[in-house]
């Protein structure tokens, strides 16, 4: 069994605000659940690609055991969740593999590994609210903005692959927006909305697939998805979970709402596959 669990979340740092709208709120408790399962399930490692960790030259592997110090957002530098500490243990050994059966398949494979590397907002978002005991590990891949899907799928498979190899169960997560339409001005959290009807209704398009476990109207909606709704990064996080054997089964969706404009949702999958990529 190496896929016990996976899950699609939002990376924004609205969701860690002391004084956050109500969909924050929604959204944090959700993530919280996510991780609260993954425990449950027996969870070693959390596989996990967020695409504000973006690369545009290959893709990158995060090979410091332990990652740690303090984000200060860009963007929301202002406001307390805009500073972020982190603490991070990684899975070496699952992403030495990782890396390389990724380099096996013809794909550029960088191992990172040096202090103050900028770990991204996603990433220091997500990982306090899934794993606020420090017990996983995570297995941290980057997103490549000029990656072809196919590559990214790639990815999902080598990485459930090599968790196969090193005997490891892990929640697969990718860390990824829907519509990324931010409001263009400075609100308070009660006038938080999607920025557009009509991206509202794109996230429910794509979001009603993937609840019926219907991967191909998912991936047949990916790209006017993208190209109508702005979606982050192209949605290549729907790739990620398709390599790795995560979309033949209906999602739940926990929580959707609005952070800054931006569409964001919680799905979970329970998942179970044995062998599948050995």
């Amino acid at each position: 069994m190496t896929v016990v669990g996976a899950a699609l979340l939002p990376g924004m740092p609205h969701l860690l605000a002391k004084d956050p709208a109500p969909a924050w709120a929604d959204l944090r408790t959700a993530v919280e659940q996510v991780g609260e399962e993954f425990r449950e399930a027996g969870v070693d490692t959390v596989l996990m690609m967020s695409t504000q960790w973006f690369t545009v030259l290959g893709h990158q592997f995060q090979l410091d055991p332990n990652p740690r110090g303090h984000r200060v957002d860009e963007n929301w530098y202002a406001y307390d969740y805009g500073h972020v500490g982190y603490d991070l243990r990684i899975d070496t050994e699952l992403t030495e593999r990782w890396a390389d059966l990724t380099a096996a398949r013809e794909l550029q494979a960088r191992r990172t590994h040096y202090d103050g590397f900028p770990i991204d907002t996603g990433t220091v978002t997500v990982t306090p609210l899934l794993d606020p005991g420090r017990q996983f590990r995570f297995a941290l891949v980057s997103c490549n903005l000029y990656a072809q899907v196919d590559d990214i799928a790639t990815l999902g498979e080598t990485g459930v692959a090599a968790a196969e190899a090193s005997g490891r169960r892990v929640g697969v997560v990718v860390v990824s927006g829907l519509s990324a339409g931010l409001i263009q001005q400075w609100i308070e959290p009660s006038e938080d909305r999607i920025s557009t009807p009509e991206q509202d209704k794109w996230n429910r398009r794509m979001l009603d697939a993937l609840g019926r476990g219907d991967a191909d109207e998912a991936l047949r909606l990916r790209e006017p998805f993208a190209r109508e709704a702005a979606a982050d990064s192209q949605f290549r996080a729907l790739a990620f979970l398709l390599g790795a054997g995560v979309l033949k089964d209906p999602g739940e969706l926990l929580a959707y709402g609005p952070v800054w404009g931006t569409g964001a949702a919680v799905m979970r999958w329970p998942v179970v596959t044995e062998g599948k990529h050995s």
